[in-house]
């Protein structure tokens, strides 16, 4: 065999070797990431099957909605930051994007000004001063977005409301949309077992979730009332 032959037969088994190296690693990886998938999938079962106690409807709840509607309806986001707004558990905002839902986990609300989107704090800014001495009445109210007769959209009923019934389910979302970790969906099922959903009419919707004796804003939704598709 001569020089460029032994070159030859060199390079291939060289390229022979880094192309069955290459494949290696590709299997690797996707056994590596099936067993990541397999484990978040089992320790998703374990979540949902814990077993949670949902608190009473309380004086210290119905005092913390008037007080979070008094701050709405002083435009007082510093106020609902620092005081319903829990540091460390932060809170999902649920709104639609070109008629696709979207999540976002947020430890503050912000004061966006831009009038070309429909922000929280321009929600916010519409509440008005007389809803925290409304009357806090249990009963699950629902939506209706009613494309065929104007007559039947919105609530169905008006006013201020506490429920222990969800409108939407954050957990299922976050599987739907496969953009989550293990701490957010912990937190979704915490949410969906203990808090109270409290509708202010015609646009307000957030849960608030018992976290260290204090009832804080863990949800507010927007998809609920938003009729786009």
């Amino acid at each position: 065999m001569n020089y460029k032959n032994i070159i030859k037969s060199i390079a291939s088994t060289s390229l022979i070797l880094l192309l069955s190296g290459c494949t290696l690693n590709q299997t690797s990886e996707n056994q590596m990431d099936k067993k990541v998938e397999l484990e978040k999938k089992n320790i998703i079962k374990k979540l949902e099957k814990v077993k949670y106690k949902r608190p009473a409807v309380s004086l210290l709840l119905k005092n913390r909605i008037r007080g979070i509607l008094n701050a709405m309806s002083n435009n007082d986001i510093f106020k609902l930051n620092e005081e319903y707004i829990h540091p460390d558990f932060g809170f999902f905002n649920l709104y639609k994007t070109d008629g696709s839902k979207v999540f976002l986990e947020q430890k503050m609300i912000y004061n966006i000004i831009d009038e070309h989107t429909e922000e929280l704090s321009h929600i916010i800014s519409r509440v008005n001063p007389s809803s925290a001495k409304l009357k806090i009445i249990k009963k699950n109210i629902k939506f209706n977005c009613s494309p065929n007769d104007d007559a039947f959209y919105g609530w169905d009923a008006d006013g201020l409301y506490i429920s222990n019934k969800m409108d939407i389910s954050l957990s299922q979302m976050m599987k739907e949309l496969n953009s989550y970790n293990i701490k957010d969906y912990e937190k979704a099922i915490r949410i969906e077992k203990t808090s109270y959903k409290v509708v202010l009419t015609p646009e307000l919707s957030f849960y608030l979730t018992e976290i260290d004796k204090n009832w804080y804003i863990t949800l507010i939704d927007r998809i609920t009332s938003d009729c786009s598709s």
